[in-house]
Formats: structure tokens, sequence, C-alpha cells
């Protein structure tokens, strides 16, 4: 990772993309509560934030956020990487794509003529056929994920960054965190639902048959979703296991784990228990943050791709898109 020069003051910005806010807000947060971050560092830019408009030629430390979807998210993205020393893919959009790389589901036109009745809007910025994640990009050289990322990341990374210390990184999954207690698997059946009220508060929702991620997403979080009867969706972003090794994806991943704990081989009955998955919950519902990632997409024997292919032939589901686009359009009463 690259090291800054010693100086009594860095330059920090934050870029955003194509995304919610919510990172920038997690970010101000941090900086707000941390007086040293604002002895270590001086805004020059951030459009939430301070006044100027001008990128300047040099930062110290960029912190970027959202995901790329119109060109001219690109072209700052770029700039932004030959300007800073320092680049930081801020919240799971940047790092994986997001909630927002859902938005491949679909062509760009023909989202755009459903959300606003045209193809294409001349005064606006030009769109991208595809959603990326900006660290697929451009070399980034920290990540801090979540959705929202917890301030208090951003804090510890800035202040390691300023000091010339290393970041530490997380080395386990969100299952570490999570106070819920792993039991045998008696009967290897899925639920699709959410948990209901007959689910047991405190027994991990693997184990009852709930879906549920936080046994393959990096920890960092506290598991405040399954603390609070919510299965984790993976917003913290893959295990670095999976994110490194070739022949191991999201959904493989998970199959191994439940396969042993309903004590079977988790080599040789590793494709049934991907067939009940996909079967119960699709191969979408495993990319709800990681849908426009091309680390997952390029795996060779990974389901984004999969995931794609299905949804958009999903007939019911174009359907309801170009219901939607009609409607859009001035064409028809509005669908139900």
């Amino acid at each position: 990772m690259p090291k800054l020069p010693r100086k009594d003051k860095y330059t920090l910005a934050l870029v955003p993309l194509s995304g919610c806010g919510g990172c920038e807000v997690q970010a101000l947060r941090a900086i707000a509560l941390a007086k040293d971050l604002q002895d270590k560092y001086e805004i020059v830019y951030w459009p939430l934030v301070v006044e100027s408009t001008k990128l300047p030629d040099h930062v110290d430390v960029a912190m970027i956020e959202g995901l790329v979807r119109t060109k001219e998210n690109l072209e700052m993205l770029r700039e932004i990487r030959k300007r800073a020393t320092v680049l930081i893919a801020l919240g799971s959009c940047a790092s994986w794509g997001g909630i927002g790389g859902t938005a491949d589901s679909f062509s760009a036109r023909l989202s755009m003529k459903a959300i606003y009745g045209r193809e294409e809007i001349p005064e606006s910025s030009e769109m991208l056929p595809r959603a990326y994640a900006p660290a697929d990009l451009v070399p980034v050289d920290y990540v801090i994920s979540r959705c929202p990322p917890p301030y208090e990341h951003i804090m510890l990374t800035l202040r390691a960054i300023a000091e010339g210390k290393p970041v530490t990184t997380a080395d386990s999954t969100v299952c570490s965190q999570c106070p819920r207690k792993m039991k045998p698997i008696k009967k290897l059946e899925f639920k699709p639902g959410p948990p209901g009220p007959d689910a047991d508060p405190e027994t991990c929702f693997l184990s009852q048959g709930y879906l549920c991620l936080g046994s393959v997403t990096t920890l960092g979080c506290g598991a405040p979703c399954p603390r609070h009867g919510i299965p984790c969706f993976g917003c913290g972003g893959p295990h670095h296991e999976i994110v490194e090794r070739r022949d191991m994806d999201i959904i493989t991943a998970l199959a191994r784990k439940i396969a042993t704990l309903a004590g079977l081989d988790p080599t040789k009955d590793l494709d049934m228990v991907i067939e009940k998955l996909l079967k119960v919950y699709g191969a979408r519902r495993f990319y709800v943050f990681t849908f426009a990632s091309q680390i997952l997409r390029g795996k060779p024997h990974g389901y984004a791709v999969k995931a794609l292919v299905e949804t958009r032939r999903d007939p019911s589901l174009r359907k309801k898109l170009e219901e939607r686009a009609r409607f859009a359009a001035g064409e028809t009463e509005e669908p139900p």
C-alpha cells in the first residue's frame, strides 16, 4: 500500500458517484466525532461538505462512494485515481456494486423507460450499458465495505493512513460476531420466507432452515441483523477466501457449510445442496449486494452470471417492467 510523506496535515477528498449518500453521512460522522482527524486532514473536495466544485490536481487521500453507472461517473473515477495517492472504496457499492448493482437485472434502456417514460434523456448524464463496482475498474488501496460502512471503520482507516500504520483487515465472518448458536441440521429443507414468530431467537438461522449469509460474509458489523431476528444479506461482501479462490463462490461456500451442519459430505453432496438452495431461492438471492461484481461474475464455477441471465429471462419480471414502462410513458393507467 502507498505511504504518504510526513505532513502536518493531509488533503482529503470524497467523490460521490451513483449512490444514495449513506456512505457520505457515515464519513461525515466519523470526521465530526474524531477531533484528531480534523487536525490530520483538510477537506479539499466533497460536494456535500465544502463549496469547492473543482477537483484538485493532487489529493493525498480520496474516498469514492457509489457505483459507476454513467459516463460521467467513469470519467470522475479515472480522474480521482490519477490524482490521489491513496484511494479508498467506501461502502458496498464502491466495493462490490451494492444494491445499485441490481440495476443490471434489466437493460439500461428498459429501466430508463420504466422510470422516466423515455429510453434516453438528452440533458442527463449518458448511461453506461451496465453497472460497475469502482473497485473493478481502477486499483483501490483500501476497501471499507458494508451498507453503510460503520463510521468507526472509517475513523480507524483514516487514522492509520495518517499515522503511517498498517490498516487492520478482517479475517473471519459475521458468524464469529453472532450470538446465535449453531446446531446440527436434522432435516435438510429450506424455508423460502423470512423467519416467522416460531423461529428460535437463540439458534442459528441456517440450523433452522432459513437462508443467512453470515457464514460467507466478512465480519466487522457486529452482526446486528441476526441479533434482531433478520438473517444476514451479505452487505459486507464475501469473505476474502471466497474472493481469492477461483474455485469458490458465495453459493458453493455456503452449501459446504450447510452440508457439514447436516452431517453430509461437503464434497460428494455439494451439488445436491446447491440444487436445493437454487430451487428455493434462485441464484439472484445470493448476490443482493454483489450482483455487479466482476470478481464474482468471473468465477469459473460461480452463479452470478446465471443469476443475471435468469433474471433477464424471467417473463413475469420483464412483463411487470414493461407494464411500468408503458405507464411511465403515459400509454396506460398505473399497473397494480
